[in-house]
């Protein structure tokens, strides 16, 4: 097998005691991980297919190599099998992952995308190989998956033109509640599938619920957990009085919306998912349309307001343009964000919508206690400077539609050693918050992000 700076990356590991390593020591040492992990899966793809080649000459023992010999389970095993299919398909891909240019995670969101696809559009995905490496290269493995799901949905709007139509009606079709009692615990479990359309219906309402249980101070030592609980029975138990018509809240551009699905379309709930333009329209019959005019650059226009909370409107303002948290590497979706201020409130900071941006809990707490700050310009370009002030990173500002989102992943892509947080300080430890919170948090929370720079 071609060594590909494998040995290199194990010499590196071996050589680093990572109990005592710094920033740039840890960073040198998870680049020697991925190499090694790209290295091993493509090796696990080699094995599932000489394995399957043997067993149909007649060798049946080899065709389980990977579960009796390599330690992994079915589960591993229907995921090296899913890469070998798109290794196949693509042959560049499978010299891309040899090579550790892309990683397996890559491959199993093209595998999940593309196992319906008829053979005139695994064909027509073939042709646009070279971009999907591309895209892979730059992108992380989450957002390549909303990447590859655009391209795929547009070769199969080609062939398929009411193929979304169709997987909306299996989909609510599949819908269904599931209720036990699990004997050991004793406790009560329901499961709920629904199909993305009464899903964000659902969602919408306890969203609602959560955020009035959030600003309510008897509740701030109550874990996030048993908020949603409440939430959640919030939403199925109070009597709002008469009927209650679910909100749904979608964004779609007006070319779709007028005149059918196009190369660019966007028509998708508030988090994301893809809804077929036809259902949008037929919403849009006895729905209220409110209009949020996006510039060419992904802005939207200006809408003052001297409260210090966002309103509804600069909410739906800043959800068409912000699908995610602002900060570049995170894919936490707008409905879970707290809506920030750039300059705090208590700082003179105004409630416009030049001064808002969505952020995540994780990345609010590392502004509020860890010492970072943002700028925004007029084309809501955002700077994350640093708690000694000196600039990280400047992003181009929107992420909602899919150029928005290209462009961002080459932007993010200029330093992928600074990552989030694995989790935000804990719950006690809040500082000051624009949405719900009135606590300072303490110094230590503070000293422990400020002494470690690196963590975005």
């Amino acid at each position: 097998m071609n060594d590909g700076g494998v040995r290199g990356a194990v010499e590196a590991l071996v050589g680093t005691d990572l109990s005592v390593a710094d920033h740039t020591d840890l960073a040198d040492a998870s680049r020697a991980v991925a190499r090694l992990q790209s290295f091993v899966d493509h090796a696990k793809v080699q094995i599932a297919r000489r394995g399957r080649q043997l067993g149909d000459e007649g060798d049946t023992s080899s065709a389980h190599t990977l579960i009796d010999e390599g330690r992994c389970t079915g589960t591993d095993v229907k995921s090296t099998n899913g890469r070998d299919r798109v290794c196949g398909d693509l042959p560049d891909f499978e010299a891309a992952l040899a090579s550790g240019a892309v990683t397996g995670a890559h491959l199993d969101a093209l595998a999940h995308h593309t196992k319906s696809l008829t053979d005139a559009e695994r064909s027509d995905l073939a042709a646009l190989s070279d971009e999907l490496v591309a895209d892979a290269v730059d992108q992380p493995p989450a957002l390549f998956d909303r990447t590859v799901k655009g391209r795929i949905d547009a070769i199969r709007n080609q062939h398929r033109p009411d193929s979304d139509a169709e997987m909306l009606d299996r989909q609510r079709a599949a819908s269904c509640v599931k209720r036990w009692t699990d004997r050991d615990t004793g406790m009560k479990n329901t499961m709920l599938s629904l199909d993305p359309l009464r899903d964000a219906s659902l969602w919408n309402v306890i969203d609602h619920h959560l955020a009035r249980l959030r600003s309510d101070v008897a509740n701030a030592e109550l874990p996030f957990g048993q908020l949603q609980v409440e939430a959640v029975l919030a939403s199925v138990t109070t009597s709002s009085g008469g009927r209650r018509i679910p909100e749904i809240v979608a964004h779609v551009d007006h070319r779709s919306l007028c005149h059918g699905r196009h190369a660019h379309t966007l028509a998708e709930t508030a988090d994301g998912t893809a809804l077929p333009v036809p259902t949008v329209q037929r919403l849009c019959c006895e729905a209220l349309i409110q209009a949020v005019i996006v510039q060419p650059d992904g802005t939207v226009d200006q809408l003052c307001a001297e409260q210090r909370t966002a309103s509804r409107q600069q909410r739906r303002m800043l959800e068409a343009m912000h699908s995610t948290c602002a900060h570049p590497h995170c894919e936490v979706s707008f409905t879970a964000c707290r809506i920030h201020h750039v300059t705090w409130w208590t700082k003179g900071g105004t409630t416009v919508l030049a001064n808002l941006l969505p952020l995540c809990e994780t990345h609010h707490h590392l502004v509020h206690e860890g010492g970072w700050s943002l700028d925004i310009d007029e084309r809501r370009a955002v700077t994350w400077l640093r708690p000694d002030g000196s600039v990280w990173l400047t992003d181009a500002g929107p992420n909602r539609t899919a150029a928005d989102r290209a462009g961002r992943a080459t932007r993010a892509s200029c330093d992928r050693s600074e990552r989030p947080p694995g989790r935000p300080p804990p719950a006690d430890a809040r500082s000051e918050s624009d949405d719900d919170g009135k606590h300072a948090g303490p110094r230590s929370t503070k000293r422990r992000y400020a002494e470690q720079p690196n963590l975005l």
